[in-house]
């Protein structure tokens, strides 16, 4: 019996402990991996957000531009139509 048990205790030491931490290893590194590429996505965010200050301001002269091309486009179709007119009589 106490062979037995030595024998077990040799086994556990030999072969279970370190398959045990090289299985752990292959599991760690790519967790330790992705926090490193988390931890950058969170830097860009803080970076990308620093260039979104103007946004408010770049819409409403996006909106403002829009109004003017609507209207412009709107007249041209006006004259259009009445040379379309004035052709077909």
């Amino acid at each position: 019996m106490g062979n037995t048990v030595l024998w077990l205790i040799a086994l556990l030491v030999l072969i279970a402990i370190p398959a045990e931490i090289y299985l752990l290893s292959r599991i760690l590194t790519p967790i330790q991996e992705i926090k490193g590429h988390i931890d950058q996505i969170l830097v860009d965010g803080v970076i990308l957000t620093g260039h979104l200050d103007g946004v408010t301001e770049m819409l409403a002269e996006t909106k403002d531009v829009v109004s003017q091309v609507a209207t412009g486009a709107m007249r041209y179709g006006a004259g259009v139509d009445k040379v379309l007119k004035a052709v077909g009589k």
